[in-house]
């Protein structure tokens, strides 16, 4: 069942239940007060026959003569009975043609009660104490509501009718606006069904004068969609481009090697000297394979298990790692800026992570700097953890300066110093994975800060 199809039925099934309700409801309401109209028209009709009957004193010498211009007196009473007890004794003095017979229980009620009202066998009464200076007697009237009876009939018939006949005609209506609903809808699935990855530049048409709807807001995130995957795809394109690139040269130097070695004959010192040219080339080829794995995991996945760590610990690690790698450099940390605030050291974050995004900064900050030494300092601002890495380095020009963050970027001035143009993209994923952000203020020939705020 499609949505259209769904959002008639589903309508009409609250039509019934709703329309049900209130039909089911007026028709008990208007019974009801039917029946209370009834009630007062008998108690009306039993004070009536109280103030009849009772005012002369010969209650007890009826005659047939006299009942007969009684009935004459209420002839205009339709369908209605009268009867009179005594109070004390239960004697019926006036009785009427109607074959029920009142039980003393029901009489005690009438009597204790002054008056009541009751049915049996869908016939109404109503009964009145009444205290004369004869004595105590009981006046009881009933009768059967005919013509409320018959209005409550054509009532009911009139409601069934309207309501078998208002379910269809809801779901044809329910129909026709669904179908009207979803045009849009339809119009816009056409429109998607052309869009594939060739011409991922589509985007849908949105009506400028169209208010703010649903289809407007499905349209333009439709188009945000679409957006993203362009982007997405001409990353992933160019990412194989420039990878193939960056792990074919390594290979083309390697093989070039090898080629060169078998050609002739050497000595076990120039066979050294290729191994030696062939290991860095190699140690070359490894950390690009590596950068592009790390990168791939960070482009498919944000990063988990997230904790509590403390930023001084990693920066002793990464240091310790770069003191073997370059035994030559020189960098110092000052911690000082937060000795009473060392809660800000304590961060959440990834630590493996945020291990590899100041190891790639200290990093690059060694290569460029040395021998000059490199300085890290860490202090607050507006209570935030600011870690700022300094270097001695060439520096970087503002050309350069707005693409150092993109994939395999290599500046023109550094291409003698050896790099794959991994590292600082990939800091920056991971920067942007921990809401980390970087300020880079550099000049040439004065050096480079690299500047990290923390949330």
């Amino acid at each position: 069942m499609n949505l259209k199809k769904k959002l008639a039925v589903n309508s009409t099934l609250l039509f019934a239940f709703i329309v049900g309700l209130l039909m089911t409801g007026s028709f008990l309401l208007f019974r009801s007060h039917m029946k209370d109209l009834y009630y007062d028209n008998l108690e009306d009709h039993a004070l009536t026959a109280a103030l009849f009957y009772f005012k002369k004193d010969e209650i007890k010498e009826f005659t047939n003569e006299r009942y007969h211009q009684i009935e004459v007196q209420y002839h205009r009473i339709n369908n209605e009975s009268i009867r009179v007890y005594d109070a004390k004794t239960k004697k019926l003095y006036l009785k009427d043609s109607i074959d029920i017979e009142l039980s003393d229980h029901e009489l005690n009620s009438i009597v204790k009660n002054k008056i009541e009202s009751f049915t049996i066998k869908n016939r109404q009464f109503v009964g009145l104490f009444y205290k004369d200076n004869q004595g105590d007697f009981i006046i009881v009237v009933s009768g059967i509501n005919h013509t409320g009876n018959r209005q409550l009939e054509i009532l009911g018939l009139m409601f069934i009718l309207f309501y078998l006949a208002g379910i269809p005609l809801n779901y044809l209506l329910g129909t026709f606006l669904a179908k009207q609903t979803f045009r849009p809808f339809k119009e816009v699935i056409a429109k998607v069904n052309t869009i594939t990855t060739e011409n991922l530049h589509s985007r849908l048409e949105v009506q400028q004068a169209q208010e703010k709807d649903e289809i407007k807001e499905l349209v333009t995130t439709f188009n945000y969609l679409l957006e993203r995957l362009e982007t997405g795809v001409m990353t992933q394109k160019n990412f194989l481009k420039n990878a193939s690139h960056e792990l074919k040269t390594p290979l083309t130097i390697i093989i070039g090697d090898i080629d060169v070695s078998l050609q002739q004959p050497r000595t076990n010192e120039q066979y050294e000297e290729i191994l030696k040219s062939l290991k860095k080339d190699t140690l070359h080829l490894k950390s690009t394979l590596d950068g592009l794995l790390v990168l791939s995991g960070l482009q498919l996945s944000e990063p988990q298990q997230m904790e509590t760590i403390r930023i001084d610990e990693i920066l002793w690690n990464v240091l310790e790692k770069k003191a073997i790698e370059y035994p030559e450099s020189k960098v110092s940390v000052d911690l000082s800026a937060l000795a009473d605030r060392e809660n800000l050291l304590s961060v959440h974050a990834n630590k493996h992570m945020l291990f590899i995004a100041l190891y790639n900064i200290l990093d690059n900050a060694i290569k460029f700097s040395s021998p000059k030494p490199v300085n890290v300092l860490t202090f607050s601002e507006h209570h935030k953890l600011l870690i700022q890495i300094t270097d001695q380095g060439s520096g970087i020009s503002e050309q350069d300066k707005e693409s150092i963050f993109d994939l395999f970027f290599r500046s023109d001035h550094t291409r003698h110093i050896q790099g794959q143009g991994l590292g600082l993209f990939i800091t920056m994923q991971i920067l942007k994975l921990h809401d980390i952000h970087v300020r880079v203020d550099s000049e040439v020939g004065k050096g480079t800060s690299v500047t990290l705020v923390f949330p």
